[in-house]
């Protein structure tokens, strides 16, 4: 048997990811490692490579499903994508022999809830920020009325935002990413470019908030949220906002349904998809309609009455 059919999955698996390392950015290969390391090498690593085939993979993903069932479609999608890419590249480098990857696998629900806050809540925020004027609270407007990622508001520094052309330019992100050693977890906060091109991108600031930040601006090269030379890493401005919600006596609700508020507000008020779409930096508009178009009853029961109508209208 040729040498490298003689490889144990575990082995490919992290020669796949080293090969990775090259072309892809720092935190997305701490993900992989995470999930090669916890996900998939305690199930197949032990297997000869030889052996991995579709029928392995399948029941794989059958037996990952029934055993993991606490996790979202979004973590077992992920796993697919590393299994798939890694087998894709063992194929490429003649360490398996070719077979269909078109295995499937359960999905846990339907679409993913987004949670957003009620008009009540988000009047709550938004006065408690301009009656209250700090750098903490600009960054609560800049993910209600801008739609910016907890990452994007961290990595924001002042020579970042155009107050003579009123424009927000994104361009960092923040995040503490989770490196998977041998013999422990270690964890590094990172600053780096956005998630996707599409993520780089410049956003309108309108008037009123405009004037809020020309009165706040600092040095250029001071992060907006901590006026200082230092940032404010995602996981303690969390805190904050924690902190934030129990003051205003808002139920708890995570960070992120600032930014899904914003394109809420955005599709209720008519605003075309592709618009949309790029305000957020979303990679595909796709992203954009299945996270937040959902018909209602109503607007579907329209939608049939509309089209009930003009049969009528034949009929007579």
């Amino acid at each position: 048997m040729h040498l490298k059919k003689k490889m144990t999955y575990e082995v490919v698996l992290e020669r796949w990811l080293e090969d990775k390392k090259i072309y892809i950015k720092e935190s997305t290969y701490a993900s992989y490692l995470y999930v090669v390391r916890n996900y998939i090498t305690p199930y197949l690593g032990d297997y000869l490579v030889s052996q991995i085939d579709h029928k392995l993979i399948q029941e794989y993903f059958l037996k990952f499903y029934r055993q993991t069932d606490k996790f979202s479609d979004r973590t077992i999608k992920g796993i697919a994508t590393i299994v798939k890419s890694s087998l894709r590249w063992s194929m490429n480098e003649g360490y398996i022999n070719y077979f269909e990857l078109s295995f499937k696998y359960p999905r846990i629900s339907g679409h993913s809830k987004v949670f957003t806050l009620t008009k009540r809540e988000q009047n709550k925020i938004t006065n408690y920020a301009l009656e209250n004027i700090t750098p903490q609270n600009i960054g609560l407007l800049l993910a209600l009325y801008a739609g910016l990622r907890i990452g994007e508001i961290c990595a924001l520094k002042w020579k970042d935002i155009d107050l003579k052309r009123g424009i927000i330019h994104v361009r960092r992100t923040i995040q503490r990413i989770y490196m998977v050693d041998i013999n422990e977890n270690n964890s590094r906060v990172i600053i780096s470019s956005p998630k996707t091109q599409k993520a780089n991108r410049d956003i309108p600031i309108n008037k009123f908030f405009l004037n809020i930040l020309k009165v706040q601006k600092d040095e250029n090269e001071f992060f907006v949220i901590s006026a200082k030379e230092h940032y404010i890493e995602p996981r303690t401005y969390r805190r904050y906002f924690d902190r934030t919600l129990k003051k205003l006596q808002i139920d708890h609700i995570n960070f992120h349904a600032l930014r899904h508020t914003f394109a809420t507000n955005c599709i209720a008020l008519g605003v075309d998809y592709k618009t949309v779409s790029e305000l957020l930096g979303h990679s595909n508009i796709n992203i954009t309609l299945n996270l937040y178009i959902h018909p209602r009853l109503a607007e579907k029961k329209k939608c049939i009455d509309l089209v009930s109508k003009i049969f009528q209208e034949k009929a007579i």
